[in-house]
């Protein structure tokens, strides 16, 4: 089937083709009525933009890129980097703008898909997802003038625009109810402390614990494994282990609660168990996970919204995500005695 042009809108409108683009592209320099009539013959027809022109029009390439730089296993098991590009998606559909996605395995191999982009002007600007405690993409951008968003904390991001999540007030919620339940020491475990957000949540739940007067057993693995770390069963099995637990994320805590089961404890009589991070499984275990709500939809369209008025010229500054909530469920209960 044949491409509708230009010239098909503007010959079933019954204007010039330079009326036509000044209406399609929102410039002034045709009549509201005569604007209304292109749109609506161009909606009658069919006709959509063709990228390679507007990119050469306006010399961009209409394209958002993000680089997943983690092994292929773990791809579809990270509820939350899983919504945060549900909302990047969500809201680059509405502004004519693709999502290039590229997959890698090492720093390196990182960098120079960043170069690469680059140099050719493969995409517009960047969103830039698991960062780092000591990470040097955010210099490695600038220098390429390649602007970006980061979704993670600001203090890790080198003055680079952000979306963050405050891990304190998230910490606070989880503290207050289990304090509530009269639980006194809790377990800790969570993703490698190199990652920024595993970091900034060890620091917000240790200092949310010693206000409430919660001791704090740290546990992380040395490995991207969902697994449990294997310092677990032996925690659990100690007479004076912890009375609570709090994993990563539900998919961790699936892994953690068959630990928990193999060892011969009940959840919540003898340990009660909470996830940081949902993908919505949790709701489905027994008895249901106690977990935060958090909307990475949202933090990532607002990591897209940010990153075109950067590139729109305006200068953006980092932006908070909604908070998460806590939502209680059956795998928390009152510390045993």
């Amino acid at each position: 089937m044949r491409r509708v042009t230009i010239t098909d809108v503007a010959r079933l409108a019954g204007v010039s083709k330079g009326a036509v683009s000044f209406a399609l592209n929102g410039r002034p320099g045709v009549s509201e009525a005569t604007r209304e009539r292109v749109l609506q013959a161009a909606a009658d027809l069919g006709w959509v933009p063709n990228a390679a022109a507007k990119a050469l029009s306006d010399g961009r390439s209409h394209s958002i890129g993000l680089v997943m730089n983690r092994p292929p296993r773990l791809h579809g098991i990270e509820p939350l980097i899983q919504h945060y590009l549900e909302g990047v998606q969500d809201e680059l559909m509405s502004h004519e703008t693709s999502l290039l996605i590229h997959v890698v395995q090492g720093h390196e191999a990182e960098l120079a898909t960043y170069r690469e982009w680059a140099h050719g002007r493969r995409v517009d600007g960047l969103v830039v997802i698991d960062l780092r405690v000591d990470d040097d993409r955010p210099h490695a951008l600038r220098a390429l003038d390649l602007p970006a968003v980061v979704l993670g904390d600001p203090r890790y991001a080198d003055g680079v625009p952000s979306v963050w999540t405050d891990e304190r007030a998230a910490a606070d919620q989880i503290v207050e109810h289990l304090a509530s339940l009269g639980h006194r020491q809790v377990a800790r475990v969570g993703d490698r402390a190199l990652l920024a957000h595993a970091a900034a949540r060890c620091a917000a739940f240790e200092d949310s614990c010693a206000a409430a007067g919660i001791d704090v057993v740290e546990l992380r693995p040395e490995s991207t494994r969902p697994e449990c770390p294997e310092a677990v069963p032996d925690l659990l099995a100690d007479p004076h282990r912890p009375t609570a637990v709090l994993f990563e994320s539900d998919l961790k805590a699936v892994a953690g609660l068959a630990t928990i089961r193999g060892l011969g404890l009940s959840v919540p009589e003898d340990l009660s168990v909470v996830a940081w991070d949902t993908s919505g499984i949790g709701e489905l275990l027994h008895p249901p996970l106690t977990s935060l709500d958090h909307d990475g939809r949202a933090a990532g369209a607002r990591a897209v919204r940010l990153l075109l008025d950067l590139l729109a010229g305006d200068t953006p500054t980092s932006v908070q995500a909604p908070t998460p909530q806590l939502q209680v469920r059956g795998s928390t209960g009152p510390a045993p005695a």
